[in-house]
């Protein structure tokens, strides 16, 4: 029995965690894949080798289903090879899950996406359904909660979503009002009023702004989430393992992150659906803040101390 909702499977130059996700999705059996693979970097010998390994494996469907395949010919890096891979399932698909090459989904995943996507189609309240959950542990009962931050470590969303997000940012790039900005209704709006936690985000959108090569596309999708006061679901427990921690990854870097070591768990069914739709403050503060922002990780009072010897030293 084949499995109905599509999925994008995103890879490079990384055989040893192709591999695996690769079998995690035949097991699911998706009636149509698309698998984008971006060309090796210029000159670089290992690339070609890993790039030719990756081809070749995700060319291994044994089941029956409707593959496509984009291998690029030129190497257009973290930002711009996403990118294209999303513009291209989306110009064919009205939604689907999407899955990188370190991304390592329990099988329950992708029937949790499914009935999800379904059910939240055509509400614009919602821009997401994550995969990962930090390793969060939800107590209500209910089989997922709601958050004003996305998770793309494993995810689903639609056509409806991703046609709205502008990667360069030009809104933020331009506004320039301070009384009507951007600026000012997201700091009050979304971040309840945590400054250190606005000032995170703040210079990750200048960031976008203001680099010339940029190798990340997610923060552009956290951008137009907060701006819309949008909602990514969260499931009860973790659905998907991050493979890609350590030294060798782009963003990942931090071995002793929080997330580094979080497994993959099932899911129960019937889904068991929240009665309200708001955010779920608790994953946000302990969880989101804990893993994506680091200072975050150390008390206030640490902060204030280390802020005044730095002033009177």
């Amino acid at each position: 029995m084949s499995f109905d909702t599509p999925i994008l499977f995103i890879t490079f130059n990384r055989p040893d965690t192709t591999i695996q996700v690769f079998e995690s999705i035949k097991m699911a059996r998706p009636a149509r894949l698309y698998v984008a693979n971006d060309a090796p970097r210029q000159g670089n010998k290992q690339d070609e080798e890993m790039v030719v390994a990756v081809r070749a494996l995700v060319k291994r469907v044994d089941w029956p289903c409707e593959v496509k395949y984009l291998f690029q010919e030129q190497n257009l890096g973290c930002s711009l090879g996403p990118r294209a891979a999303f513009k291209w399932f989306f110009d064919q698909e009205e939604e689907g899950i999407i899955l990188e090459d370190d991304c390592l989904p329990d099988p329950s995943f992708f029937s949790f996406c499914s009935i999800l996507l379904e059910k939240y189609k055509d509400d614009e309240k919602i821009i997401s359904i994550s995969g990962c959950n930090l390793g969060y542990h939800l107590t209500t009962g209910d089989s997922y909660s709601f958050s004003k931050f996305m998770n793309m470590w494993g995810w689903a969303t639609w056509k409806r979503s991703a046609d709205k997000i502008d990667y360069s940012l030009a809104e933020w790039k331009q506004e320039k009002k301070p009384v009507f900005s951007i600026y000012k209704r997201l700091r009050q709006n979304v971040f309840d009023f945590d400054i250190v936690w606005f000032k995170y985000w703040k210079s990750k959108f200048d960031l976008t702004i203001n680099k010339k090569n940029i190798s990340w596309w997610d923060w552009q999708w956290i951008y137009h989430q907060t701006r819309d006061k949008q909602y990514s679901i969260v499931p009860a427990v973790n659905l998907v393992k991050n493979l890609g921690f350590g030294e060798h990854a782009t963003h990942t870097k931090e071995e002793h992150n929080p997330a580094a070591q979080l497994d993959s768990n099932q899911i129960t069914f019937p889904l068991k659906h929240p009665s309200k739709m708001k955010n779920d403050i608790r994953y946000e503060e302990t969880f989101v803040k804990w893993v994506w922002c680091y200072h975050k990780r150390v008390k206030l009072s640490r902060l204030i101390l280390n802020r005044v010897k730095r002033t009177f030293s």
